[in-house]
């Protein structure tokens, strides 16, 4: 055999064993479950809840600042200004 036909052959071969692999191993999570099982409810809301965590972050840490600012503006606005005298 030729040294091109030899390595497209070995990465033909190295393929379908990693595409068969998932299969054999039941790589997902869920796949080895029946359709009613408790596990994989849980482990689908797992996701979701991992999913969401992100947004739910970023929205508290942005409704923090918002709270924070638009009080210290609201300060601002009822402090009575100290008068300024010119020397």
């Amino acid at each position: 055999m030729k040294k091109g036909n030899l390595k497209a052959a070995a990465i033909t071969i190295a393929s379908a064993i990693v595409a068969a692999l998932p299969r054999l191993a039941n790589a997902c999570a869920t796949c080895g479950l029946s359709d009613g099982d408790h596990a994989a409810h849980a482990y689908k809301s797992s996701v979701l809840f991992m999913l969401a965590s992100p947004y739910a972050s970023f929205a508290a840490i942005g409704g923090i600042t918002y709270f924070v600012y638009r009080r210290s503006i609201r300060r601002e606005r009822n402090s009575t200004p100290t008068a300024v005298t010119k020397r």
